[in-house]
């Protein structure tokens, strides 16, 4: 699934476009950047838990692991329903 994504690590913020994908108990974002590709994974059983929010009357999902605040932006009809079936141990409303 492709999604807006937002990660932030002491004081840095990106902001793209990228592919989330799950395998394993791992959470993978590849962001695609000119010609180079940058691969970052997550272990969910590091991440405490997934907070559900609005943003712009969308739906967001922000979670903290590795260092990286990462927040996903919904971005289509089964953006939030891919999210909440991987998340849905970790979901709490904010």
């Amino acid at each position: 699934m492709y999604t807006y994504v937002e990660v932030t690590s002491e004081g840095t913020r990106e902001i793209g476009y990228a592919q989330v994908k799950f395998n394993d108990e791992k959470m993978i974002l590849t962001f695609s950047n000119g010609l180079g590709i940058t691969r970052m994974k997550f272990n969910l059983d590091d991440v405490g838990y997934v907070a559900e929010g609005q943003f712009i009357g969308g739906n967001t999902f922000t979670l903290n692991a590795d260092g990286y605040r990462i927040t996903l932006y919904e971005d289509g009809l089964a953006t939030s329903d891919y999210l909440r079936n991987y998340f849905k141990y970790l979901l709490v409303q904010v």
